[in-house]
């Protein structure tokens, strides 16, 4: 028989370990051979392996029995996890874009990944690292939102603000590596991993029994699964952390028992009541069972004086599962159905029926006797505890349990949960690996102010994240298959806005003349934050930048400020708009290339400059101030092809707080305030006041037709420059 033909399942209970092997039929399942062995020492707690060693021995001897049985090396093996490992957790994440853009299926897959693992970071619980400490098992999305508002897709929409709301479902690691742990060191494959509580629905209400509201119960010995069904679904999972040892740990206290003989105390009243009296009236019996404590003496314990004492702690457990069933049902379910080893504790049924108001036929326990289709070797198949192995095996066989296979994520190894093929923005959330950074950022701008004015260096675009497959470039998207080696180097942001002065500001370029015979070389006038700063001077952030160009003779003798033929007393200092500033006042004699120029006049390297004293003059606030260029421009307009000129605005000019006209003579120290003269501006009514325009209709007429510039106007229409205005009467 070969692997494909039959699937060897595995039930590693808290209590004991069962191993089945079973043949599909068409009929059903076919159960070949059996072997169940009980732990020798409390390896496991609560559905947990807690010692590897003695748990991989136990099914080493299952494995053993199985293949002498068999005749046949069994190399692949089909278990469950406990289903209270189960986490559910909602995850949310967004992402701000620098422009409007176009969000594509890579972005958008991204985003739910990014989401995936927010989810596993609020499955957070004592400290723990919910990314290391979590497998994801699948995830759904719950919604999509662009600009705030809920959104059906994301792909293909543009918007500079997009989020994403996932539902993802993780197992913890802890109890998945150490199944691998056991299974490995007995040389066994898994093949594949279900929830213990799944697999026992499947078997004990198969789909057809659906459509009632039932609660199936798999009371094992550390914890007690729950599962409802209704409405032809399953439609909620839960645990109890409390289950059978509960009831053997009170035995133990009560008689100072070893844990071994209270289970076995336990048992053998579990026997008696059977026994007894199968209706659940147990008032009449008057037995003892035999028993050896701790210190090694004999006693004989009355059967009623055990039930009295396991009464409170049977009732705890059966109001603990009601109420876990209320919740998850929200009202009392049609009927109850409890299976596993733990089901089989006395007056369990009894107790629950009563804390959820059921008639006690609506509680019942269901053993391997009661599950259809299944032949075989069945002898040795009694009791409750086979009902998940079976559910184990026949979930295999159906292809409904989480397919697994292992790739590498930068050479670390990483195993894929899924029901489908992975891609590798599933293996990189099971590494671990942080999916905020698959697109890089780009850098940060620089803001620098120059002679007043904002100017923005902008950073460079981030580098995105690098995915390769098997050395080939790679999706978050793409498929991966077993033995896959993944790398991923994580985006780069870009470079932060920088630069130099020579960035910022005009061409800039250094003077060399000669003036009165004399080299000089000049420098472009330029301070940062009212330092000295040259054009290779690094910018800063938000630094303040002045430079002034040494274009004009006058600007060349103000920069120098002491050349020999200013020392004497021709130059005043004025302040102008709040910029001091030095001029000679002496009329000096200028000569530009041996002709004689004004101040004014622009010079270049290579020009030679004489300067030569002459008689004073002073000098006269027009020659400083070049007062055309500061008036407000005048406005023309077209009104029905007749021109008309309205002045700007003059400007208005101060000399030391007083009125100016510009003929006054400067004085050392002066102060200087030029206010811009504003242009023109009307509005159509304006216009006809200005023009003299009579609103009286003449004879005959009755409304007034305006247009400007061709489009029909009004009395509140802006007039601009070289407007044209057409009025009619009609």
């Amino acid at each position: 028989m070969s692997n494909n033909d039959y699937i060897f399942a595995l039930d590693i209970g808290t209590r004991s370990v069962v191993g089945i092997i079973a043949q599909e039929k068409e009929e059903g399942l076919e159960i070949l051979h059996t072997a169940m062995e009980e732990h020798r020492h409390r390896a496991m707690l609560d559905g947990q392996i807690h010692d590897v060693v003695q748990v991989s021995n136990v099914v080493r001897r299952i494995k053993q029995k199985l293949e002498s049985r068999f005749n046949q090396p069994l190399k692949e093996v089909a278990v469950a996890a406990a289903g209270r490992a189960l986490k559910i957790a909602r995850g949310r994440v967004s992402r701000q874009s620098p422009s409007l853009q176009e969000y594509s299926s890579e972005d958008v897959f991204a985003l739910e990944l990014a989401a995936v693992q927010n989810a596993q970071k609020a499955l957070k619980i004592d400290g723990g690292d919910a990314v290391k400490d979590y497998h994801c098992v699948g995830y759904s999305v719950v919604n999509y939102y662009l600009e705030g508002q809920t959104i059906g897709n994301l792909v293909g929409q543009r918007g500079l603000n997009a989020e994403i709301e996932v539902i993802g479902t993780f197992l913890p690691r802890v109890v998945v590596d150490s199944l691998f742990s056991v299974l490995q060191r007995v040389d066994l494959e898994m093949k594949s991993l279900t929830l213990e509580p799944i697999a026992a629905i499947n078997v004990v209400i198969p789909p057809n029994m659906r459509q009632l509201n039932l609660a199936l119960v798999d009371v094992g010995a550390g914890t007690s699964d729950i599962a409802m069904t209704s409405g032809g679904t399953v439609t909620a999972y839960a645990m109890v952390p409390i289950a059978g040892d509960e009831m053997t740990e009170q035995i133990c206290q009560k008689y100072l028992l070893e844990f071994g003989e209270g289970e076995r105390a336990k048992r053998a009243l579990h026997a008696v009541l059977t026994g007894h009296d199968k209706t659940g009236n147990v008032s009449t019996i008057n037995e003892t069972i035999q028993i050896c404590d701790v210190l090694g003496f004999e006693q004989e314990l009355d059967v009623q004086d055990m039930l009295t004492s396991l009464g409170p702690t049977v009732e705890h457990l059966a109001c603990q599962i009601a109420d876990k069933i209320i919740d998850l049902n929200g009202k009392t379910p049609q009927a109850v159905i409890l299976v596993g080893g733990g089901s089989l504790t006395p007056l369990l049924p009894a107790k629950l029926a009563e804390a959820l108001g059921l008639p006690c036929e609506r509680v019942g326990v269901r053993g391997r006797e009661s599950l259809r289709d299944l032949s075989g070797n069945l002898e040795d198949m009694k009791g409750p505890e086979f009902v998940t192995p079976v559910g184990i095996a026949f979930t295999s066989v159906k292809h409904q349990t989480l397919g697994f296979y292992e790739v590498t994520v930068n050479e670390e190894p990483v195993r894929l949960f899924n029901m489908q093929l992975g891609t590798i923005g599933d293996a990189l959330v099971a590494a671990g690996v942080s999916l905020r950074q698959i697109h890089g950022l780009p850098g940060l701008a620089m803001t620098v102010e120059v002679n007043g004015q904002v100017k923005i260096l902008r950073g460079t675009l981030g580098e995105p994240a690098k995915i390769t497959v098997n050395g080939n470039e790679g999706r978050l998207d793409s498929p991966v298959n077993p033995g896959d080696e993944i790398r991923f180097e994580g985006s780069k942001r870009g470079a932060d806005g920088s630069g130099c002065i020579g960035d910022v500001v005009p061409e800039l370029t250094a003077l060399d003349v000669e003036i009165n015979g004399q080299p000089v070389h000049m420098d472009p006038q330029i301070t940062m934050n009212s330092k000295v700063a040259a054009l290779d001077t690094p910018l800063q952030d938000g630094a303040r930048i002045r430079f002034q160009p040494v274009d004009t003779i006058a600007h060349l003798l103000d920069a120098i400020g002491n050349l020999e033929a200013l020392k004497e007393e021709h130059s005043v200092r004025y302040v102008l708009n709040g910029v001091e500033k030095m001029v000679p006042v002496s009329t000096p004699e200028v000569l530009l290339n041996d002709s004689h120029v004004k101040l004014t006049e622009p010079v270049k390297s290579g020009d030679r400059i004489s300067v030569r004293s002459s008689r004073i003059t002073g000098l006269v606030l027009k020659d400083i101030v070049d007062l055309p260029k500061w008036e407000g421009k005048p406005l023309q307009v077209l009104v029905n092809d007749k021109t008309w000129t309205f002045p700007g605005q003059s400007a208005a000019v101060y000399l030391n707080g007083q009125p100016a006209t510009g003929n006054e003579m400067l004085n050392d120290g002066d102060n200087i305030v030029v206010k811009a003269g504003r242009s023109a501006d009307l509005i159509l009514s304006e216009l006809l006041l200005h023009i003299g325009f009579d609103p009286a209709p003449p004879a005959g007429k009755t409304k007034l037709d305006i247009y400007v510039n061709g489009f029909l106007g009004d009395f509140a229409t802006p007039i601009a420059d070289q407007a044209r205005v057409e009025l009619s009467w009609r």
